[in-house]
């Protein structure tokens, strides 16, 4: 395969990313739809369908690809990313191209052979491209899922569920954060909301982390909230970064505020704007300045109810200030 064969690879996934960036992909709404031509599910239902395909698109791209992207950085004499990918990426595509994503399998298959004549630089701008396409095929299908499902799957309400949610509310409010402000800002704005805020980057605690960030402004997203972690938003960004992290944080005990980015979970950055319960560390990025943060929570509430329910599409435009 020679160079341009390469460049020809890259310049289609990033085609069929930018295709998809501010409208949802046709592939992703006849599943959501039921008008999958193949049918597949059993006994005439699509839901169980849908929702496999979601959790292996997710697992695709966070726990296969990311992975392949981080090892072929690290250009290991000992590890053959061509044939991990061979190995870990089919099982994946196959039965995601069956279950009403055609494009993702295509684009794979295409991948794979170049990918195995491909210097370090070329495996890096293939892995990428296509880290992009899975996260931003992801987010379509994440913010579309019916969440709102779990209304008969709730935990009883009852005065004491009542009493530990104000709890936790009282004491998110009242962390403080160890971490102080740089003189690196960026703007977040949510329209239609109509609403932005200045945030701080955390450039002395995480320097690559920020800078990946701070060379990819500005971009606009789709804004989504979590469906377990709490009073948090997050949006998956175009970057594909492996910076080094230096500094965490439990999410739990991270002040309202606080700027997150998750590398590992679809390039995600994540807004505190109250009350979390989540345990694992995450990489800090930042914080929402002081005078801001009383604006987060309209804000948060807006994305649950958009996220959650209604569908309603909410973007975040992330910009240097």
């Amino acid at each position: 395969m020679s160079a341009s064969d390469m460049q020809a690879v890259v310049a289609m996934i990033d085609a069929e990313t930018a295709f998809i960036l501010n409208q949802e992909p046709e592939e992703a709404r006849k599943l959501r739809e039921g008008r999958l031509d193949d049918k597949a599910g059993a006994y005439g239902q699509y839901f169980g369908t849908w929702d496999i395909a979601a959790g292996m698109l997710r697992d695709c791209s966070m726990y296969a690809l990311y992975p392949l992207l981080r090892l072929a950085r690290q250009q290991r004499s000992d590890l053959n990313i061509a044939a991990m990918a061979d190995e870990m990426l089919p099982p994946y595509t196959n039965y995601l191209g069956y279950s009403g994503f055609p494009t993702l399998e295509r684009l794979g298959d295409a991948l794979r052979p170049v990918l195995r004549e491909a210097t370090p630089e070329e495996a890096d701008a293939l892995l990428s491209a296509y880290l992009r396409y899975a996260n931003r095929l992801y987010c379509w299908v994440y913010h579309y899922f019916p969440w709102n499902l779990g209304e008969n799957f709730r935990y009883p309400d009852d005065a004491g569920s009542r009493a530990a949610d104000a709890d936790a509310a009282r004491a998110a409010a009242a962390i403080v954060d160890g971490f102080s402000p740089s003189d690196t800002f960026i703007t977040l704005s949510w329209q239609p909301l109509g609403v932005s805020v200045r945030a701080w980057l955390a450039v002395d605690q995480n320097p690559e982390l920020c800078r990946d960030l701070l060379e990819a402004l500005p971009f606009t997203v789709l804004q989504e909230h979590p469906m377990v972690t709490g009073e948090s938003m997050f949006a998956w960004t175009p970057l594909t970064t492996t910076a080094p992290v230096h500094v965490t944080e439990e999410i739990r005990f991270a002040p309202i505020g606080r700027l997150r980015f998750s590398q590992r979970t679809g390039q995600k950055l994540v807004v505190q704007y109250g009350a979390t319960k989540e345990t694992i560390r995450a990489p800090l990025l930042g914080g929402v300045v002081d005078e801001d943060k009383t604006k987060l929570p309209a804000v948060g509430r807006a994305v649950w109810d958009a996220t959650y329910a209604s569908k309603e599409l909410i973007w975040l435009t992330v910009a240097r200030a």
